[in-house]
């Protein structure tokens, strides 16, 4: 059976939110070197994971897109590493596979371990029959996202943090449980440190009124939507907003929906989250690399920006006068 395995995590909220990851999809959760971490958490030695195969979870060089990996199959761990250094290099070195989650956002292009393990996860263990990537130009049809109803700020800062690492350079909050705007400042300081406000460009906008009427189709995305999965279902497209709700949102007539396709997804918001926007941005494709060309340089030009308004009695001197002094 497939188990996701931490190796060396310190923070206690991150493992503790590793293993409710593992429980989402229904499979084992183990930590290698658990120093720091509460006690009681399931721990694994360094023999035993290089007795089976190893798939990595890392931007390594070399890493092949999670999007194009094979789906595991048997008594394979899935390993992801450190919040800061990563997978350490022996257990890299024998991994079976590598496999990275691209990451086309500026400023911050991490995700947090946990979600960054959940989107693996989705894509490895399954997502079969996904939509085709749409190619060129995909800044054209990216859509807009609304995060409904988020019932924790920690929950709606991590959510916020994938936003920006999958590209996204603007979200709206519909906050009517206030956990992002006009919080008090210990839970806007949480918050924003799950966002990595200090390097994220994101802006983020209020929507009280919920979705902004000038979007012409909605496409509503949780766990247990009557709809396809979101792997097969259309996230992409200019006048699309994507609306991922938390609890206690009601959809707006006329609205799709797309299925977050996980046995323990609900109550996941974060996972959740970074599930649908991970396959926003794998349908939307990669952005073009380089710069773009400049077009060619015509030379310089001029106009006159000149106006002969003076009065009566003045005399009014020529430039080819001036031109004899």
């Amino acid at each position: 059976m497939t188990r996701l395995i931490g190796d060396g995590l310190e923070n206690p909220a991150n493992a503790r939110a590793l293993i409710a990851a593992a429980e989402m999809f229904s499979v084992r959760c183990g930590f290698r070197d658990g120093r720091g971490l509460p006690l009681g958490l399931s721990t694994v030695d360094t023999a035993e994971l290089l007795g089976a195969p190893l798939v990595a979870v890392d931007n390594a060089p070399g890493a092949e897109s999670v999007y194009r990996a094979a789906p595991v199959r048997g008594a394979a761990s899935v390993v992801v590493g450190n919040e800061r250094r990563g997978i350490r290099p022996d257990l890299l070195r024998a991994a079976t596979r590598t496999v990275q989650i691209p990451m086309p956002g500026r400023g911050v292009n991490t995700l947090n371990v946990a979600t960054a393990a959940a989107v693996a996860l989705y894509y490895l263990l399954g997502a079969a029959g996904r939509r085709v990537v749409r190619g060129p130009r995909p800044e054209s049809q990216r859509p807009g996202v609304l995060l409904a109803a988020p019932g924790d700020h920690v929950e709606a800062g991590s959510s916020l943090r994938s936003a920006a690492a999958f590209g996204w350079p603007s979200v709206a909050v519909e906050d009517r449980d206030k956990v992002w705007f006009g919080t008090p400042r210990p839970v806007r300081a949480e918050g924003r440190a799950a966002a990595r406000s200090h390097r994220n460009p994101l802006r983020v906008v209020p929507a009280p009124g919920g979705p902004d009427p000038a979007y012409t189709r909605i496409v509503v995305c949780s766990p247990g939507a009557d709809g396809p999965p979101v792997h097969r279902a259309d996230l992409t497209g200019a006048g699309t907003l994507l609306v991922i709700p938390d609890t206690g949102w009601e959809p707006p007539p006329g609205a799709e929906f797309a299925r977050v396709d996980a046995p323990g997804a609900a109550g996941r918001y974060r996972f959740v989250t970074g599930i649908v926007l991970a396959e926003a941005a794998r349908q939307l494709g990669p952005r073009p690399t380089g710069a773009a060309p400049r077009p060619p340089r015509r030379g310089l030009s001029y106009g006159s920006g000149l106006v002969l308004d003076a009065p009566a009695d003045a005399d009014v001197v020529e430039p080819w006068e001036l031109l004899r002094y």
